[in-house]
């Protein structure tokens, strides 16, 4: 059965380094919006042939060409859950960041119509009521978009993190201790706040990568401006980041235990 062969692969932790000339086994990054996903990919995608990169993913495995072998690296806002069930033996990355920040920055996506032009790809996907959303976000505040009342504001923010990288459905028991245990059997997961440590603790799993240069424009890794929250808006966002927020803190020692190991 899939599902326990894949298990056991995850205890037994990180794969072995590997080149990224020499692929077997495709790079799967697992894109948790708002985590600087796009510049890394940008950076991965320099290092490999055209043809050897998936089309992003938007909603359907059958559109990026995932039984293809000559394939070698597949990205997109996918749960590890499903994408693990194609691609049990992938090299699977992915990068966290801080909770707060995150849904800070999901909501200013979503705030600034620059990021949903008329050409959007997700406007042929999204219904009417999703795109109404997205256009409503444009026109409201931070503490307006946490408190709000609309379900798609609260699926952006609840906990998105521990969503993508779990096994378990959200609300049950082993939810989060499936995300941590997911994770900790990754290839390589990075940090956000500690954006180039993480790079540099890649290129020590992934040879043949070369230094990290991307434009600024593509950057995504935090914002200087205070949060402007109401204390209700502080709790709620709090609420709402419950598992993240542990899943972060998790994650952030864990990366902290390898940097000391490499040394």
């Amino acid at each position: 059965m899939w599902w326990m062969s894949f298990q056991r692969k995850l205890q037994r932790g990180p794969s072995s380094p590997a080149d990224i000339s020499l692929l077997e086994a495709p790079l799967a990054f697992v894109h948790i919006p708002k985590t600087a996903g796009t510049s890394f990919v940008r950076y991965l995608e320099s290092h490999l042939p055209a043809g050897s990169i998936a089309p992003p993913f938007l909603g359907d495995f059958s559109a990026i060409q995932i039984s293809d072998p000559s394939k070698k690296l597949f990205w997109g806002h996918f749960r590890f859950d499903d994408m693990s069930r194609y691609l049990p033996n992938a090299k699977y990355l992915t990068f966290l960041r801080d909770p707060i920040a995150r849904s800070y920055s999901q909501y200013k996506s979503w705030h600034d119509p620059r990021n949903f032009p008329q050409d959007d790809p997700w406007r042929k996907i999204m219904t009417p009521e999703q795109i109404d959303d997205v256009e409503f976000a444009q026109k409201v505040s931070f503490d307006e978009f946490v408190s709000g009342a609309r379900p798609r504001f609260e699926m952006q923010l609840r906990d998105v993190q521990t969503v993508m990288l779990s096994h378990r459905p959200a609300g049950t028991s082993e939810f989060l201790l499936s995300a941590k245990h997911n994770l900790q059997g990754m290839f390589f997961f990075g940090i956000v706040e500690d954006f180039d440590k993480s790079i540099s603790q890649l290129q020590k799993k992934l040879f043949g990568l070369r230094s990290y240069t991307v434009p600024t424009e593509l950057e995504n890794r935090s914002d200087g401006r205070k949060l402007s929250l109401s204390s209700k808006g502080e709790e709620r966002l709090v609420e709402l980041l419950q598992n993240d927020i542990e899943l972060y803190k998790f994650a952030v020692e864990l990366f902290c235990e390898r940097k000391k190991q490499a040394l």
